[in-house]
């Protein structure tokens, strides 16, 4: 998962997709900018060990009051939705969207996160998570049935 509107190299988990990809994803994303908050695009992965990567925009957490939760799952449904389309993949991974620079409470975006991506239809699905505050938010989302 990579986006912001713009679908540049950005900071935090976007940066970090983009510099392993190399410059090639950038160059071949941004004909597809601006991004809409929820619309999802798939990309060629470049150098990353991927078949694919998919940019979507989640809204910046504000106050909860502005139809953020729908927003970000949104984002979830649209990048589920357009791997869905795909024939010959059986794994997908997500980042814990949201959860960076864009503000949300672990505590909700896991709740989302997990309500939506229990429902893939892969093989495997991934949620990649480097901190241990996030890997127990999504924990206990998952116990939850969130």
């Amino acid at each position: 998962m990579s986006a912001n509107p713009s679908l540049l190299a950005g900071s935090g988990v976007s940066g970090v997709i983009h510099k392993a990809a190399g410059p090639e994803l950038e160059q071949y994303a941004k004909s597809f900018a601006p991004l809409a908050e929820g619309q999802a695009i798939l990309t060629p992965a470049f150098n990353l060990k991927a078949n694919y990567v998919v940019h979507t925009v989640c809204p910046r957490f504000y106050d909860g009051h502005r139809g953020e939760q729908q927003g970000l799952k949104d984002a979830y449904l649209n990048a589920l939705a357009v791997c869905n389309e795909l024939d010959r993949s059986s794994t997908i991974a997500f980042v814990a969207m949201g959860t960076g620079v864009y503000k949300w409470p672990i505590e909700d975006a896991a709740d989302i996160a997990i309500g939506v991506v229990s429902r893939s239809k892969f093989k495997q699905t991934l949620v990649c998570i480097w901190d241990n505050t996030t890997i127990s938010a999504f924990t206990q989302a998952m116990e939850r049935g969130s």
